[in-house]
């Protein structure tokens, strides 16, 4: 049983664990960086599709949906960002 006057016993592996986390840490900023991105060029075309649909005439319902999709995907880009800045215990 190893006691407080004791060396540890493995050395490296917390230095280790904390370059681990520092490099996930990096790791996770980037992705959100890009999520951020996505997010932002999804909401572009949501704004073109809806300038194309109000225009109307026969792909009107389809660039409507078209813009209604590219919204849900930067909301989701946006909450993927959020969760990736929060806080990890």
């Amino acid at each position: 049983m190893p006691t407080m006057a004791d060396p540890d016993p493995r050395p490296g592996l917390l230095r280790r664990a904390e370059q681990l986390r520092a490099q996930s840490l990096v790791l996770r900023e980037q992705v959100a960086t890009v999520a951020e991105a996505v997010a932002a060029v999804e909401e572009e075309i949501a704004r073109v599709h809806r300038t194309l649909a109000d225009q109307g005439g026969p792909l009107a319902e389809q660039a409507r949906d078209h813009a209604n999709r590219a919204a849900a995907l930067a909301a989701k880009e946006r909450a993927e960002v959020k969760r990736l800045r929060a806080p990890v215990a």
